[in-house]
């Protein structure tokens, strides 16, 4: 199974890694063997989300609003 992994915040977002701000590429999806070894087939056909890493900070969105508040 594929996968997509995330950043938790406290503020509750689930903001996928590397986040789209970073050099433009968007989340990465990590292929499973069998996806890696069909690479040239079909994808994968289910992608699981997975949090990685948990912040005690809050997103850049919730941070932003909550500045200009």
């Amino acid at each position: 199974m594929c996968y997509i992994l995330y950043t938790l915040h406290i503020c509750g977002h689930w903001i996928p890694q590397p986040t789209p701000g970073n050099a433009g590429n968007g989340p990465v999806l990590r292929i499973c063997k069998e996806s890696e070894t069909m690479r040239l087939g079909r994808p994968c056909p289910d992608t699981e989300h997975k949090v990685a890493n948990r912040s005690q900070g809050m997103c850049d969105p919730c941070l932003w609003k909550r500045v200009k508040e």
